[in-house]
């Protein structure tokens, strides 16, 4: 892999503002709850892990938040302010969102595709720059001029982040406003080496201050990463705290749905990890 390029995070101060505050979100489709009533908060540079068996409602709460579900149930409220009240454009250039698959049919070459995270500012030519170092924090600035189709899965996934970190670029150079990374599997198709790498990227903008959410299915690498996690199970949250829940081996137990000396070995794995 390529070196990671060094970016000196801008420091903010210890103390969490509140970024993000859920209060009775639940969804419902054909007589199904989805989303069972769900109420947390998020601080400024705080990381949370979303994370449960298959069906468990991650990807639901993780679209109520990106917009794309907007029937919800509750009130979601981003930095103080009602959700529903940001118009496209202004939550575009507030919220970045990688979804867990984002299909391009046209060949674009892997910079038109990063490019296109700046949209939301008109400024794709004069921010070249960060679109050069958010190629280079995601290790993929030697594919530049590849075609994005011809891609492997883990090389479109990098290129993705990509996009969606120079979204957010400004976060990194003394930016007033707010941000929020909203991630839904965004290391599936990784190797260990590149999900780890990845996630060091994303530590770089919480330390900025920016709020991360990430849904994710490896339950070690949100013990090594996350600040604090949600499991979810049959859409209702099971447990939301400190990410040390994810040694307690009977929560995996009850939340997997694992043999108890199974969650006994990967609670202590993720005691290791963290």
């Amino acid at each position: 892999m390529s070196d990671v390029i060094q970016i000196e995070p801008v420091s903010r101060p210890v103390e969490q503002a509140e970024l993000l505050t859920l209060d009775g979100v639940a969804v419902e489709r054909h007589g199904k709850q989805l989303l069972h009533p769900t109420r947390l908060t998020l601080g400024c540079g705080e990381k949370l892990a979303i994370l449960g068996p298959n069906g468990a409602g991650k990807s639901t709460l993780l679209k109520c938040l990106a917009g794309d579900i907007r029937d919800y149930a509750g009130h979601i409220h981003f930095d103080q302010q009602p959700l529903t009240a940001l118009n496209g454009n202004h939550r575009a250039r507030r919220i970045a969102v990688m979804p867990q698959h984002a299909e391009m049919m046209f060949p674009f070459r892997v910079s038109e595709v990063v490019a296109l995270g700046r949209t939301p500012f008109t400024d794709e030519i004069v921010t070249r720059h960060w679109q050069e170092r958010a190629m280079q924090l995601t290790e993929c600035w030697h594919l530049r001029d590849r075609r994005y189709p011809s891609l492997s899965g883990g090389e479109q996934q990098r290129v993705q982040l990509a996009r969606v970190l120079v979204q957010i670029w400004q976060a990194l150079e003394n930016a007033t406003d707010n941000h929020l990374l909203l991630l839904d599997e965004c290391t599936s198709a990784l190797d260990p080496a590149h999900q780890h790498s990845i996630m060091d990227a994303v530590n770089r903008f919480a330390t900025s201050g920016v709020g991360v959410i990430a849904v994710m299915h490896d339950v070690a690498l949100a013990a090594s990463w996350a600040d604090t996690v949600v499991l979810l199970k049959n859409g209702a949250v099971m447990y939301h705290g400190d990410s040390r829940g994810l040694t307690d081996a009977q929560l995996l137990a009850d939340c997997y749905d694992l043999p108890i000396e199974l969650a006994k070995r990967h609670a202590a794995s993720n005691a290791l990890w963290m």
